[in-house]
């Protein structure tokens, strides 16, 4: 029978107080020597720009909380998820029981480790011990044989550090089966079962005295002691810096971008050397744990384009240390010397890496700086983009339509001009699509039959309304944005616009996130957002019930950007199409190839983006797709024809879908 006020763990067994002193000099030291590397690291983020991130800070860390021990984003992938959720319990408990050793071993007059406290916590962190075996069990088959290729390329320290931390696992089990051996197997040590069965073979060859106990405990104490150490020199590093780079994260909606301070005045645009960059985006270069989620979620690298995320951040971060550890100058080093144009010309700026990343590194606004130093300042851009920045400019379309022509398509639409009508609730934005593309302006007339049959009070701008700017943006051109967006808040505000419906995501995103950085408040909702409100409220009466089966492609800039999921498949659902999705959608949805200004680029190496999402799409056998954004409708129009799927798959933006069936 155990008697728990008996029990009592004994660790040192007379060791003579001086090395008693050693030993915990030595945790000083490596402890130390580990701040140090981390130390040096912060120096580095503290050369970049200042930024504020420390907003609602209590809100911040109770997130970072909930997503370091709960592995909220990181078990969303299973495998590895669960991996590392049994590396990182299994080691956090371990630390915390060997915390509470040093306690009750070493500080004078603290006495708590005995009697059932003393067996729960034994046969916790055997448990902890065993998880931490399987989750670096799962980590090394993972990298010795199965070995994906979003984990390549390797480095030396990937398994090193995986071997080290399975040597201190298994070295912690051998020294507690060495203590219980040479205690005489008390029957209390039967919750610490590992331990004892281990106790059991060492007995048998004769490894039972403390002599083994002593050299076992010094073994294992030299492997903790440089594991410590190596965490403020390796991707290890990440155990401190992804928690805070979480805690930090941009609480905005994905792709937001800032705009350059003092634009008039400013000497240099976009990233010339890595300083440029905030502290925090330095940090994301550290936090960054070469996982290759990114890279697996990324529409650019899925179809055999240059971009890898994880490789275009791991190359700033290589910069970084030649800028700032080395001292390397500008002139030395540069980070185009690293990432090539064409790695950064194709990005989408679909968000997909951002949302898969588990450290939440953000990946848009780098590249972002890299064009707009490609711009403005080398005029390094596809031979393309001229064209395109030239119709912008001219005639504020990125087509190059003349601007006296962006209301022809409303001509006998009777829809209200607000110079005429003075005021209305809604100003709906028509957008460069709308105006000019022949596809579009057929959703663009399904939508005002909606607002009429809804008796919604809206105006248009007419002639007097401009691109939004989201493609020069996105393209690195933000002095042709900045202009466009001054011009469009001058007359917006001229006007007293509050309310603003727009059928084109980017636009969307363009007028709700980015507008406010210039004086533009408005409050701003997609026509999928009204169009499942108004049948919500009972105010469009639905006189056919469609039938079919349909996919729906989720917008980059609807879905990711700005959690835009529901309204448009409960739309579907209600005018009576049954929805099947496809592999990838919502969060993980899949990218059309147009955004990021990609609409205006040439597509010429892999297989075009759209192709494959049309291929994600027709893999589910619809008799219709869906689509809620005019360079998703022109996209899957290209890629449908391509695969003479045109004729036998029908393509219909969600406005026109519910303007057929409430006729």
């Amino acid at each position: 029978m155990i008697n728990p006020q008996n029990i009592t763990r004994h660790v040192y067994w007379n060791v003579p107080i001086l090395f008693k002193i050693l030993v915990y000099l030595g945790g000083l030291g490596v402890i130390a020597l580990a701040a140090w590397g981390l130390y040096r690291r912060i120096q580095l983020w503290k050369k970049g720009k200042e930024e504020n991130r420390k907003d609602n800070l209590k809100e911040r860390l109770i997130f970072a909380a909930k997503n370091v021990f709960l592995h909220t984003r990181i078990l969303k992938d299973q495998y590895p998820g669960l991996m590392h959720l049994a590396i990182f319990w299994g080691f956090f408990v371990l630390f915390i029981g060997t915390i509470l050793v040093a306690i009750e071993a070493d500080v004078p007059f603290v006495h708590f480790y005995y009697g059932i406290f003393y067996l729960l916590v034994s046969l916790a962190l055997d448990l902890a011990g065993i998880i931490l075996i399987i989750g670096l069990t799962m980590a090394l088959y993972r990298r010795l044989k199965d070995k994906p290729e979003r984990l390549k390329p390797e480095k030396r320290e990937d398994n090193l550090i995986l071997y080290l931390l399975l040597a201190v696992a298994i070295t912690g089990f051998l020294t507690e089966a060495a203590r219980i051996a040479a205690q005489g197997f008390p029957s209390f040590e039967i919750y610490s079962p590992i331990g004892f069965l281990l106790a059991i073979p060492l007995k048998i060859v004769g490894l039972s005295g403390r002599t083994t106990h002593r050299f076992l405990w010094f073994v294992h104490m030299i492997l903790s002691f440089t594991f410590i150490a190596y965490i403020g020199y390796s991707k290890l590093i990440h155990i401190l810096v992804t928690p805070t780079n979480i805690t930090f994260r941009d609480k905005r909606p994905y792709g937001v971008v800032d705009p350059i301070p003092n634009m008039e005045e400013a000497e240099s645009f976009g990233l010339t050397k890595v300083e440029e960059l905030s502290w925090k985006q330095l940090m994301d270069l550290d936090a960054c744990m070469r996982c290759g989620r990114c890279q697996d979620a990324c529409p650019a690298y899925n179809t055999e384009k240059p971009l890898s995320p994880k490789n275009l951040i791991q190359d700033l971060k290589d910069h970084m240390d030649d800028r700032l550890i080395q001292g390397k100058n500008p002139q030395e080093c540069t980070p185009y010397e690293r990432i090539p144009d064409d790695v950064i010309w194709a990005c989408t700026t679909c968000g997909a890496c951002m949302e898969e990343c588990p450290a939440y590194i953000e990946h848009i606004d780098k590249i972002i700086e890299m064009r707009r130093y490609l711009s403005l300042m080398e005029g390094r851009i596809p031979e393309e983009l001229n064209q395109t920045f030239r119709n912008m400019e001219n005639n504020y379309n990125p087509w190059g339509v003349g601007f006296a022509n962006r209301a022809d398509w409303a001509e006998g639409l009777d829809i209200p001009l607000l110079s005429e009508k003075g005021t209305a609730e809604y100003l709906l934005w028509v957008g460069c699509a709308g105006a000019y593309d022949d596809r579009y302006k057929k959703v663009m007339k399904a939508l005002i039959e909606i607002l009429k049959a809804a008796q919604i009070d809206f105006a248009i701008l007419g002639t007097k309304e401009k691109c939004c700017g989201d493609w020069a943006r996105r393209l690195g051109n933000e002095y042709l944005f900045w202009m466009m967006a001054a011009e469009n808040i001058e007359i917006l505000n001229g006007y007293g616009v509050k309310r603003i419906i727009t059928a084109c995501p980017h636009g969307y995103h363009t007028f709700k996130n980015e507008y406010p950085q210039f004086g533009g408040e408005y409050e701003v909702f997609h026509h999928t957002q009204i169009i499942a409100q108004l049948l919500k409220e009972g105010r469009l009466k639905l006189k056919k019930d469609m039938e079919g089966i349909f996919t729906y492609h989720d917008s980059c800039y609807l879905g990711r950007h700005n959690g835009i999921y529901d309204e448009p498949r409960e739309i579907l659902r209600k005018v009576g199409l049954t929805l099947k999705e496809m592999e990838r959608n919502r969060e993980k949805g899949f990218c059309c190839g147009a955004g990021g200004g990609r609409m205006w680029l040439e597509e010429n190496i892999g297989t075009r983006i759209n192709y494959a999402r049309c291929d994600q799409a027709l893999a589910v056998n619809p008799q219709g797709i869906a689509t809620a954004c005019p360079f998703c409708l022109t996209m899957f129009d290209d890629g449908l024809k391509a695969k003479d799927k045109a004729e036998e798959i029908q393509l219909k933006d969600i406005a026109e879908l519910v303007a057929e069936a409430i006729k």
